[in-house]
């Protein structure tokens, strides 16, 4: 029993620590604009990776410490005793496999994304300081997954997770819509501007993560997953004892379970004076005005359209949840629409008082409206029942028309932005087919879009998730990826199928958008598998405990504990389930005398039995145990690598941005040397402490920065200015050439380069080197040429995506005329 204790506290106290960082990380999302800037993150990610060794350490000292003194289970054998019970047969045999298939996917394609952007680290990336970046962000989102599923499979993990799901969610809500009543201040919470294409009022809300498309995307997200589940729970179907008994036969102890959700909901419905229903009922309707107010003031009508798509897919497959989520979201909708309709004439800018009570009264007339609606729909029959449904639908549609009057120009009229994403679509493609198997590294659009760019627009951004990682990994990484989303789509679909409508938010939003750029949007992704995991574990270990469940003994399922794989008897009465663990493949018989049935867990494959003061676990087979303890090691050291890799480019940053701030020469020059001396592969680092040099030092700087990063424009440039100053035309042509093919719709630099040329050809005439210095004049007036060819190429094609006003300048005019005026003299 005393093992079983401890086993139990070893398992208890890693799930606090996993809840610890899973909070972290919602913090951190919330205090670094959605994890979107790396260079922002270095702190954070060095914490983040250290607590990761801290943990992994700690799972491995409390797990063999308990192994010398007699233990045979792993850590996690409660996990396996709250594993997945009461599928019946061979079905169930199936179904367990399956979830360990998928988890096991979902689990090892981060690892294998990671890995293949440290084989482009090793083996020279377009840019190694973007590789670097990706593959702090990919061991980010790779221990996250293993966290939050541990946290699914076990009891206190369970409730830390949701927690936090709704914390966050209501964090980034409130702090929006507060912001919009002037009472927290956030500098970039509301998104203005001049352009009727790009917002019907010039302001947006953009929130926290400062970008209102992708704030309205994870909206979206939070919204769908309440509204579905306030749904699902007034959706469910009373049951008669005759159904139940009719398929208790085929489903042992998940009908119990079905009963008891049954009777529980019934409950609620009619025992209404029992203390905390009415309250337990408003709790759940309390997110979905705040939700839909801040989607709606998005205004990105992206959000609104993946939402509407994700809504109906899952309604056609779950028709009876049609009329719950009508009544459930009708009041919300109709007063964020209000709110929005107010809010929007305003310009987003109200006083706080007017605005707090405006928020406050359209909110509790939501949470009012929004539970009588749903009590009465559920409650009511024949007329009354098609009654409330005609008024929620009402309300939908009022909601609708209100809105869509009011961007209707955005939505029916011509767009740039949607003809701009597909020039962006275009050049990417071409981009991609350069290097279509493992791509080119970490960001690589970002770093090559003006070598690529057909037309002079303005986007570091590819707007497209998919084709991002087609850039940076190849069709390789981007088979991975769409392998992981459907592992992720198959466990909500078979364990959860009401947070489907937010994941395929994010899988459709991230098709038109760089929601993925967010590493708040990898976060929620694996956070929804987790929260679909913990439900199912939840469902059947409360089916278990079940009076009747213990009556069932002559078919017994297998269930599956994707951390610990720990098989545990329930009860010695009766047969038992058994579990096994996807990384170490031991089973613990409890009883030879009787049959036990098995549960897999994906992660430790473990067999534990459930009861312990009849469990008698054998001891595992030592090349298991080697392997386990190898991996985790394995994962200790890793983290610790990512974590010194963080705090050398934290370091780096540190010092930049001190030089930067400082006016002595002298200081800034130290501070930029002890930031490469940190972090070697940061370009603009680089840079500005080349400006600060002599010719020579100048020159061997920037040679050593283009190997991390050889295609780097800015660094083409900067070597070909400190050429055109010295005495050197032809290496200043070079860099020239080189840099104008990496950046060619820059005015600036086509008017420099030719003005060098020119100012280097009268120098050398000056000199007396006559044949030099006219050569130098040719070339400027070759340059010339070519820059008023493609300015009128441009100018041909129209001004609708002419972002960087690329053109004949007037500058250019004036070079012109004296590199005609040069001519007829010499």
């Amino acid at each position: 029993m005393w093992r079983f204790k401890k086993d139990r506290n070893l398992e208890s106290s890693i799930a606090y620590i996993c809840g610890a960082l899973v909070i972290a990380a919602g913090v951190g999302a919330c205090l670094l604009r959605g994890l979107f800037f790396t260079e922002e993150m270095y702190p954070f990610l060095t914490l983040w990776f250290v607590l990761c060794c801290a943990c992994s350490l700690y799972y491995l000292v409390g797990v063999g410490a308990w192994r010398k003194s007699g233990g045979g289970v792993g850590a996690g054998a409660g996990a396996g005793a709250g594993a997945v019970r009461g599928i019946t047969g061979v079905n169930g045999v199936s179904e367990v496999s399956g979830e360990n298939r998928a988890l096991r996917i979902l689990l090892s394609v981060p690892l294998i994304i990671l890995s293949l952007y440290v084989i482009h680290w090793l083996c020279g990336p377009l840019s190694s300081q973007g590789t670097m970046n990706e593959m702090l962000r990919w061991g980010l989102y790779a221990s996250f997954a293993i966290l939050v599923c541990f946290c699914a499979v076990n009891r206190v993990g369970r409730r830390i997770l949701n927690v936090i799901w709704s914390m966050l969610g209501m964090t980034l809500c409130l702090s929006a819509l507060l912001a919009v009543c002037g009472v927290v201040k956030l500098p970039f919470a509301v998104a203005y501007s001049n352009s009727a294409e790009v917002s019907a009022t010039g302001v947006r809300l953009a929130g926290l993560m400062e970008y209102p498309n992708a704030f309205g995307a994870v909206m979206a997200v939070f919204l769908l997953e309440r509204l579905f589940a306030v749904a699902v729970y007034y959706g469910d179907p009373k049951k008669s004892a005759n159904m139940l008994e009719a398929r208790s036969v085929g489903l042992g102890m998940e009908c119990a379970d079905e009963e008891r959700r049954s009777r529980g909901e019934e409950g609620v419905e009619a025992e209404q004076g029992k203390a905390g229903s009415t309250t337990a009922a408003l709790l759940r309707l309390l997110p979905l005005f705040p939700y839909t107010a801040a989607l709606l003031l998005t205004e990105s009508r992206g959000a609104w359209l993946t939402a509407a798509c994700a809504c109906a897919a899952v309604l056609l497959w779950k028709r009876q949840l049609i009329a719950p989520l009508l009544a459930a979201g009708a009041a919300p909708v109709a007063a964020a629409a209000l709110l929005y309709r107010q809010l929007a004439r305003a310009g987003l800018a109200v006083e706080p008082v007017p605005g707090l009570l405006l928020l406050a009264g359209l909110w509790a007339g939501a949470l009012l409206a929004g539970l009588w609606l749903c009590r009465r729909q559920r409650g009511a029959a024949g007329t009354a029942r098609a009654a409330m449904l005609a008024l929620a639908a009402a309300g939908w549609t009022a909601a609708g028309i209100a809105v869509l009057l009011h961007v209707r120009e955005r939505i029916t009229g011509p767009s740039s932005t949607v003809s701009a994403r597909g020039l962006f679509y275009r050049d990417a493609w071409r981009l991609a087919a350069e290097a279509p198997w493992l791509g080119r590294g970490g960001e690589t659009w970002r770093h090559s879009y003006l070598a690529a760019q057909s037309r002079p627009y303005v986007g570091s951004q590819v707007h497209n998730g998919y084709l991002d990682i087609l850039l940076n990994l190849g069709f390789v990484g981007l088979a991975a990826i769409l392998l992981m989303l459907l592992a992720a789509g198959w466990l909500l679909a078979t364990k959860s199928p009401r947070l489907l409508p937010p994941f395929l938010v994010i899988v459709l939003h991230s098709v038109v958008d760089f929601d993925w750029s967010y590493g708040l949007f990898w976060l929620l992704l694996f956070w929804l598998p987790a929260i679909a995991l913990a439900e199912h574990k939840q469902k059947h270990q409360s089916a278990s405990t079940h009076p009747q469940s213990e009556t069932k003994l002559s078919t017994h399922s297998t269930s599956t504990n994707p951390l610990t794989n720990v098989t545990t008897p329930v009860n010695p009465l009766i047969a038992h389930s058994t579990s096994t663990n996807l990384l170490t493949n031991v089973t613990t018989p409890v009883n030879p005398l009787i049959v036990y049935p098995t549960s897999t867990n994906p992660l430790t494959n473990v067999t534990t039995p459930a009861n312990p003061p009849i469990a008698h676990p054998t001891p595992k087979n030592p090349p298991q145990i080697r392997l386990r303890r190898l991996i985790g090691t394995a994962a200790c050291c890793f983290s610790l690598l990512l974590g010194v890799l963080s705090f050398h480019a934290a370091q780096g940053e540190k010092f930049y941005r001190q030089a930067i701030m400082s006016v002595d020469p002298s200081v800034k020059v130290e501070l930029l040397q002890q930031s490469l001396g940190w972090n070697p592969r940061s370009p603009r680092t680089a840079i500005a402490l080349s400006r600060l040099l002599s010719g020579e030092q100048s020159v061997s700087l920037l040679r050593q920065s283009l190997l991390y990063s050889p295609e780097n424009a800015s660094l083409s440039w900067e070597l070909a200015e400190v050429w055109m100053s010295s005495d050197h035309p032809g290496a200043a042509l070079y860099w020239i050439g080189q840099s104008l093919k990496l950046d060619k719709y820059n005015n600036a630099k086509w008017v420099k380069a030719i003005e060098g040329m020119l100012l280097m050809g009268q120098k050398k005439l000056a000199e007396g080197k006559r044949k030099e210095g006219l050569i130098c004049v040719a070339s400027g007036n070759e340059l010339l040429l070519k820059y008023r060819r493609l300015a009128e190429e441009e100018a041909n094609k129209g001004g609708q995506h002419n972002d960087r006003e690329f053109r004949m300048t007037e500058q250019a005019d004036d070079l012109s005329r004296r590199l005609s005026m040069f001519a007829l003299r010499f």
